[in-house]
């Protein structure tokens, strides 16, 4: 049984939109940095980075060992037209398969030990 011609064509134009899709959003996701992390309970940190409006930021690798974790967040900015640099600060969480403990949190894009989150998070504006 052969397969139309005109149905072929479809399937071949759905194939290079998927392969372009793919391979749009693997060029728009890039690492964040990480600028601090806080502990949400013995096996769960929450990690700060910045992100702008309309991005998908998520925790793309954790790697534990008995000194440290290495966490990497990642984002897909998408943006339509021009805009401004505006960003804002975004927290991702990591599962860990242990307690995190005294084990140093590293941030996998830069190499660099995190500091943990100032108290009290999430801080306090305005008047108090």
């Amino acid at each position: 049984m052969r397969i139309r011609a005109p149905r072929r064509r479809w399937v071949v134009v759905l194939a290079v939109l998927l392969i372009v899709a793919v391979l749009t959003i693997r060029f728009l996701d890039r690492p964040n940095q990480i600028e601090f992390y806080r502990v949400i309970d013995p096996q769960t940190i929450g990690l700060e980075t910045s992100a702008g409006p309309g991005s998908w930021t998520r925790v793309t690798s954790v790697v534990e060992t008995p000194s440290s974790v290495t966490v990497v967040v990642s984002t897909i900015a998408i943006s339509f037209g021009p805009s401004a640099d505006v960003r804002s600060f975004v927290e991702a969480t990591a599962k860990l398969g242990s307690p995190l403990g005294d084990r140093t949190v590293v941030d996998g894009s830069s190499g660099q030990a995190l500091r943990p989150a100032p108290s009290p998070w999430p801080p306090q504006l305005g008047p108090q």
